[in-house]
């Protein structure tokens, strides 16, 4: 699939099975490239990001500077558990506080009722070092838990974990 220049997302899903987005092409999108909103009666891995490219801003269709000048994520995850992301990569998201993933789908919004803490877990994952200065954005609750399979998100080798910072996790 290819995802370019959408108005919010190149691909979102609200109430998702067992779906696996293979190797989407995505650019330009005014908030994420691909959001999971929630996912339901799957074993883990069932809902998944396998394979792909997701491109911040081109700089080429972006006339207006709009997407300049907003937050973009690449992803963004459940508010669930049980989802997986693997093979994907990621550039240019260098500009206002945009990263390659972001945490806890509509968490921001006022009517949720999400208190967050979600896990789920991500391998073969490739940042350009040039143009993905940050490789995550908490979103609220700031309570998500990303389990890096290879290291590849966290730089600290295999099996080790995402979480944004709290002083009781010292």
């Amino acid at each position: 699939m290819l995802a370019w220049k959408c108005g919010r997302n190149g691909a979102i899903t609200e109430r998702t099975g067992a779906v696996t987005f293979k190797n989407f092409k995505i650019a330009d999108n005014a908030i994420a490239g691909i959001e999971f909103s929630m996912i339901e009666s799957v074993a883990d891995g069932d809902a998944s990001v396998s394979g792909g490219i997701i491109v911040g801003n081109t700089y080429l269709n972006d006339e207006k500077d709009i997407i300049k000048s907003s937050t973009v994520w690449g992803y963004i995850g459940p508010r669930t558990e049980n989802f997986t992301m693997s093979g994907v990569r990621f550039y240019n998201f260098d500009f206002m506080e945009s990263a390659a993933l972001g945490t806890c789908s509509h968490c921001f919004h006022p009517a949720s009722t999400d208190s967050g803490g979600r896990t789920y877990t991500v391998s073969n994952l490739t940042f350009d070092a040039a143009t993905v200065p940050r490789r995550i954005h908490w979103c609220e609750p700031l309570r998500e838990i990303i389990y890096d399979l290879d290291g590849t998100l966290t730089g600290l080798g295999p099996k080790t974990w995402a979480t944004p910072y709290w002083i009781h996790n010292e």
